[in-house]
């Protein structure tokens, strides 16, 4: 109860001064089992964009760093994040994100690792296929623009379009090579990139 009701604090406040539009939400809230939201990665509010519009609980991999301040640390583990060291192998991170999505939860993954400050798409990391392939778990693509393609600012509209799932079956993997999982996450970076439209955030 009271985690629901902070986060209802927090989208009141967010959806004031970071106006959101929203696309294909419905299909993401009639998933009641497994799922990995594979998102881009535009600015420090990414992962709060995402909590607020989802009916359930998404369980985020974010950076170590971010859990040094033992405040911030603390509320994050209460939002349901895992801490990951970028760079490295982090297999206890990948355990507790395969836990997550045994458990039948939202596993949330910004798929390029790191913010784009640009607006654009980086080299997605092949984290998000890896999981899928070891759990068996769709994925299912987001992708997050800002009004003008490049920054999220106050009080300017950043729209948020959710895909279609992604089944392990469309990726069509041959094996857990290097070269197929390689080539299965630039799949799953085409699918993000094909959510953003021509056109920036309407003002309306």
């Amino acid at each position: 109860m009271i985690y629901n009701f902070f986060l209802k604090i927090v989208k009141l406040i967010v959806s004031f001064f970071y106006p959101q539009e929203i696309c294909g939400i419905d299909v993401v809230n009639k998933i009641k089992k497994k799922i990995i939201l594979c998102s881009n990665h535009v600015s420090n509010l990414d992962a709060v964009f995402l909590y607020v519009n989802l009916d359930r609980k998404i369980y985020f991999l974010a950076k170590s760093e971010l859990f040094k301040n033992k405040l911030l640390g603390n509320l994050l583990k209460k939002f349901g994040a895992i801490p990951i060291q970028r760079g490295k192998k982090d297999t206890v991170a990948i355990s507790m994100a395969e836990k997550v999505v045994y458990e039948d939860k939202i596993l949330g993954i910004f798929i390029e690792g790191t913010r784009c400050k640009t607006g654009n798409f980086l080299r997605p990391k092949s984290g998000t296929v890896v999981i899928s392939l070891r759990t068996n778990c769709p994925i299912l693509p987001v992708c997050i623009t800002p009004f003008d393609g490049k920054k999220v600012k106050m009080f300017k509209k950043t729209r948020i379009t959710f895909g279609t799932p992604i089944n392990l079956s469309d990726l069509q993997l041959k094996d857990d090579s290097y070269a197929e999982i390689r080539r299965a996450t630039d799949f799953v970076m085409q699918k993000i990139k094909m959510l953003r439209e021509a056109n920036s955030p309407s003002t309306t």
